[in-house]
């Protein structure tokens, strides 16, 4: 009967201490915090006992609605309820719960908004790398001729990159994330982790021009450093770019986008001068094709529609 008052708080806790062994660090953190913030509040003194399908339903409307008011993302949401289901399988798979219960979320499927720099912009912003070579400026070129991750970027090492082939391996990335482990603080760290999927370790071919530029700045007796914090223990923040990157985006008068949307030009562009999917989808290290698909299509067609209009009557 002792087992029947464990709180679905302490099942849910007990889920995520097995699960953090079996997921990359990044993701065990942010469903902890997602934990923290959204189920918590809602199961901290529910017991075994007295959940039941109402329960279950207010939770889930509280989630919905109430949530969405704070703008939490519908990827979020699905997050949260996907920890919950596992919770309640993993109550009901240690005798906790007497029946199964599950959550269906009936969540919509919005369509990923694109955001590119314009042609003119992204001259402005290559005449600026040009004038300026440093490791900001190298960040933004292996960005846009690349299309990397911030975390990706800040955990390269001049050794991922091979200057006689002309390409750069992904094999690890950085992210600033709550340390939960000290003592509870909550405090941000730095963590280097493998990618989230194994499709995140790549090798990414780069062009002579971009090859060139990186030689400049290349010492070789800093084979084993960070490339842009010129440091061997510890990689650049990646906030630390993000604010310089706004800040070469002023000097070169080009409106704000984030620094994920120079990822997004460089497969744009690659689209618009014909690549193929699966290469893109590689080069880009998504796990499916179908994701690249999902965010490119429609440059794929205005590709597509411009061939087409190249056709014309024979008569």
């Amino acid at each position: 009967m002792e087992q029947k008052k464990t709180t679905v708080w302490e099942i849910a806790c007990q889920w995520i201490d097995e699960r953090r062994k079996q997921v990359a660090p990044s993701t065990a953190i942010k469903y902890t915090q997602l934990m923290e913030h959204y189920i918590k509040p809602y199961f901290l003194s529910i017991t075994c006992d007295e959940i039941e399908e109402k329960t279950l339903n207010n939770f889930y409307h509280k989630i919905y609605t109430d949530s969405g008011q704070k703008h939490l993302s519908l990827n979020n949401m699905r997050i949260i309820f996907m920890i919950m289901n596992h919770t309640l399988e993993y109550g009901y798979m240690k005798r906790y719960l007497d029946q199964k219960f599950y959550i269906k979320p009936c969540l919509g499927k919005k369509k990923p908004v694109v955001h590119v720099f314009t042609k003119e912009e992204q001259i402005k912003i290559e005449r600026y790398i040009l004038s300026h070579p440093n490791v900001y400026s190298l960040a933004i070129l292996l960005a846009l001729y690349s299309g990397i991750r911030i975390g990706e970027l800040c955990a390269l090492k001049w050794e991922d990159i091979d200057f006689e082939n002309g390409f750069l391996q992904v094999t690890k990335s950085v992210q600033r994330l709550k340390n939960f482990s000290d003592s509870g603080s909550g405090k941000t760290a730095l963590i280097v982790s493998a990618p989230k999927t194994s499709a995140s370790c790549r090798i990414i071919p780069l062009a002579k021009f971009v090859i060139e530029y990186m030689k400049k700045q290349y010492d070789f007796s800093k084979k084993n450093y960070y490339i842009f914090s010129n440091r061997q223990d510890q990689p650049l923040d990646p906030r630390t770019l993000q604010y310089a990157y706004r800040k070469i985006l002023k000097q070169c008068n080009v409106s704000y986008l984030n620094f994920h949307c120079l990822r997004h030009t460089f497969a744009t562009r690659c689209v618009t001068i014909g690549w193929d999917m699966k290469t893109l989808s590689e080069i880009l290290g998504h796990a499916q094709i179908k994701i690249t698909m999902e965010y490119y299509f429609h440059s794929s067609l205005e590709y597509k529609k411009a061939q087409m209009n190249k056709l014309f009557w024979m008569s």
